[in-house]
């Protein structure tokens, strides 16, 4: 059976596509009897509109575009979750592009993949773009992928999670990620239980995040008048292996340390599974995390960490994202970062 399309709503109800794709975005400028004549054939030839086809007037489509770099990881299913949850109810539809860049050296592969993705973006008429994280995250940005990303700014709102780059576009929005606040907040607490020794792992060195992080754990230690040793700052990845990794690089290069700053929950699962292989109590040993996951409650024993508040987040993203959608004027007070969280396990 051939499928009904706007076109043949139009030529039965006798009227033009315009006034379809109006009537079906309910525009006021449509009369009450045009609007009950093509519902009616709607019903009766049991048409199921496009997006794109609802999208053809009112420029609006409920369509969303989301880009992280890997799902897998707790912070992006986490908050992809909690957008996903309040979206939804508002009656929008989301896709979700997963470039696993995450998992990858960041080499030119990496570029094409983003850019592949922003050219399958823009041929499919999405109200915005929320960009969670991939190349986003390097410190220092690729210029042509920074043309990629104002080229796609030209056509669609970008709203980005974590970097402020609204210089390239004035239809780029950022909410910037605090990464040093959290961190001073864990490294202090760990100074003050006595830790003097401290060893930061995990993290890939080429991310502003990363940086931003260790930065702000050699300045605590620094104001702390305690020494900053180079070798006991392993930066090489954001998962459980990489924690064991560099726990077990420190301990065979018979490295001093006292206790572990690692750059999340998961690296920090890793460190203690090493410390736990290599027959060294925890005790001994104190391990926290910069961030938060909730599947951290269950971990034996609890690790000590740092709560960025990601549903809170999540609500900012939100506000923003409507403000643009809107065009309203955008509200600075919800652009501030929630005030971190310091969870006291029993990990140190």
């Amino acid at each position: 059976m051939k499928k009904i399309t706007i076109k043949d709503i139009a030529k039965m109800a006798g009227v033009s596509v315009s006034t379809v794709s109006r009537a079906i975005n309910n525009d006021s400028e449509v009369s009450e009897k045009t609007k009950k004549k093509i519902e009616k054939i709607v019903l009766e030839t049991n048409y199921h509109p496009s997006m794109l086809a609802r999208g053809m007037v009112s420029k609006k489509t409920n369509m969303l575009a989301i880009l992280v770099s890997d799902i897998t990881n707790p912070y992006f299913n986490q908050l992809v979750a909690e957008l996903d949850s309040q979206l939804i109810d508002k009656g929008y539809t989301l896709s979700l592009f997963d470039t696993q860049t995450a998992n990858r050296i960041q080499d030119k592969k990496n570029r094409l993949t983003e850019v592949s993705i922003f050219k399958q973006i823009q041929e499919n008429n999405f109200d915005a773009v929320l960009i969670l994280g991939g190349l986003l995250d390097e410190s220092n940005i690729n210029p042509d992928y920074q043309a990629a990303l104002s080229n796609l700014a030209k056509e669609i709102p970008l709203i980005l999670l974590g970097r402020d780059l609204t210089h390239l576009s004035d239809n780029i929005f950022s909410l910037k990620r605090d990464q040093r606040t959290p961190t001073q907040l864990l490294v202090s607490h760990m100074i003050q239980k006595g830790y003097q020794k401290l060893a930061f792992i995990g993290g890939s060195a080429s991310t502003w995040m990363t940086q931003e992080r260790t930065d702000s754990f050699r300045e605590i230690l620094a104001e702390n008048h305690l020494p900053i040793d180079e070798k006991r700052i392993i930066n090489n990845n954001f998962y459980a292996k990489d924690g064991y990794e560099a726990v077990t690089r420190l301990i065979n290069s018979k490295v001093d340390f006292d206790g572990i700053v690692a750059i999340n929950d998961r690296v920090a699962q890793g460190a203690l599974r090493a410390l736990k292989d290599f027959s060294i109590s925890p005790l001994l040993k104190g391990v926290a995390s910069c961030e938060y996951f909730p599947d951290s409650d269950f971990h034996i024993p609890r690790i000590t960490s740092v709560d960025h508040k990601i549903p809170e987040l999540g609500e900012k993203a939100i506000h923003l994202l409507f403000e643009v959608l809107d065009n309203e004027p955008i509200n600075n007070e919800n652009l501030a970062f929630p005030i971190p969280k310091l969870i006291i396990g029993e990990s140190c």
